[in-house]
């Protein structure tokens, strides 16, 4: 990590085909507070739509192309259907931190400068596991998360990726980390090998296959279809039983309902029916 650089991981953002709909998903579902209503931003990447909200602690943002006009958003979903685009890293000092990754051989993509004086540069996912990385520069800082809410807890964003500990290293390398889980085969069904880190104040979680002849690979078959990269995020939500029973009679997919070895309750929301993500949702109240 490029000395005397702060961060702070700030949001998860999701390509939607609309944002309106998305909103009214999470809206109804959850416990979640408004952030930014919908407004059009203009990047070197293209023009777009976006806004965001708060929930359990962490910020969710949601983006779409303007209607009749195709970017990158609409081109990220043609090639992986709806879901995590990229994820959002709040910094004090870019400049140095780019070029520490550039002398490193980490490909730095879509660099922009604002005449309000703040700067963005993105990570590009051939070097980060399959994760887009955006770093962002604010003079007046991000607006601060609200306080602790007892019914929700974001708690991780967790990543498929082929090499745990080569992933691992990357983001101990390059951002302020420990690690809070040492690589280990899951001890509940034993198909996936699990890390967790706390990376720039938020946790990221690993999911690596054991390797063939692994029963219910299903890390082996996400990277076989969409590459490295994000797989699901997962909370904790106070009203378990009473979220579990409005999605149901809402037609929402609920999948997976069980208890692990320590007796938790979780299930998760299919990403058919929440726009291409994956959500994990364990039975907790938020102390």
């Amino acid at each position: 990590m490029s000395e005397g650089v702060r961060m702070r991981f700030d949001h998860v953002s999701i390509a939607v085909r609309s944002i309106d709909r998305a909103y009214e998903f999470f809206q109804r579902y959850f416990p979640i507070q408004l952030r930014n209503e919908k407004r059009a931003e203009e990047q070197v990447s293209g023009s777009f739509y976006w806004q965001d909200f708060w929930l359990g602690g962490f910020a969710i943002e949601m983006i779409e192309d303007p209607p009749g006009r195709p970017g990158f958003v609409n081109k990220f979903i043609e090639r992986r259907g709806e879901g995590m685009h990229h994820l959002s890293v709040e910094v004090d000092n870019l400049a140095p931190l780019v070029q520490a990754l550039r002398n490193d051989g980490v490909r730095v993509v879509d660099e922009q400068s604002f005449p309000d004086g703040s700067s963005t540069a993105f990570i590009s996912p051939r070097s980060a596991f399959g994760v887009l990385i955006q770093f962002w520069e604010h003079l007046d800082g991000a607006k601060a998360a609200p306080a602790a809410d007892r019914l929700a807890h974001f708690d991780h964003v967790s990543i498929a990726v082929r090499d745990i500990n080569r992933a691992m290293d990357f983001f101990a390398r390059y951002f302020p980390a420990k690690v809070i889980r040492e690589p280990h085969l899951s001890n509940s069904e034993g198909n996936f090998i699990i890390g967790q880190m706390e990376v720039a104040g938020s946790k990221l979680e690993f999911l690596q296959s054991p390797g063939p002849g692994t029963r219910n690979d299903f890390v082996a078959k996400f990277i076989e279809r969409y590459g490295e990269g994000m797989h699901h995020v997962s909370l904790d939500l106070a009203r378990f039983d009473e979220t579990a029973a409005a999605l149901k009679a809402g037609g929402i997919r609920v999948v997976d309902e069980k208890r692990n070895g320590r007796g938790e309750r979780q299930f998760f929301i299919s990403p058919t029916s929440a726009f291409g993500v994956l959500i994990q949702v364990w039975d907790g109240i938020v102390e």
